[in-house]
């Protein structure tokens, strides 16, 4: 297996995964993430176990992504598909301690999400951003993982 696709181990295995806004907890849900034949990971979030009112329609019921990489120039890519029909590329860097992926960019609509792997790789603390330029970003909302299983 190429080493960079190897760096994703970390991520292989079971998550409580938990949004929140401030102190204020917007949703959770499980995800897990495997490998698929090739060296691909492939990660599935189902739907909520909590969800707050304000976010029923807007927030997808599951999610799933695909992550590969490109040997050539060691560029990683995500595929996103979620339960509201919504599809996102998204580039990503991963070195094993900081996880970054940003959309690619539309118009009006710019999304990146930057975490930090604990060095144990039992948490990953993170947020997603947003922005309707490219250049002014405020946080959507922050998002723990807690690994649950292998």
């Amino acid at each position: 297996m190429n080493p960079r696709l190897a760096r994703l181990d970390v991520l292989v295995g079971t998550w409580d995964v938990t949004a929140t806004i401030g102190d204020r907890v917007m949703s959770r849900a499980r995800s897990t993430f495997r490998r698929l034949d090739g060296g691909f990971v492939a990660q599935r979030t189902d739907p909520q176990t909590y969800l707050v009112p304000e976010w029923e329609g807007a927030a997808p019921e599951w999610t799933e992504t695909v992550i590969g990489l490109d040997d050539y120039s060691g560029a990683y890519t995500v595929l996103l598909a979620d339960s509201r029909g919504v599809c996102r590329v998204y580039a990503m860097t991963f070195d094993g301690g900081r996880w970054t992926q940003a959309s690619r960019p539309a118009e009006d609509f710019h999304q990146r999400f930057e975490g930090t792997v604990a060095a144990d790789g039992a948490t990953i603390d993170g947020r997603w951003e947003a922005s309707p330029d490219g250049r002014t970003w405020s946080t959507d909302f922050a998002v723990s993982y807690r690994r649950v299983g292998r």
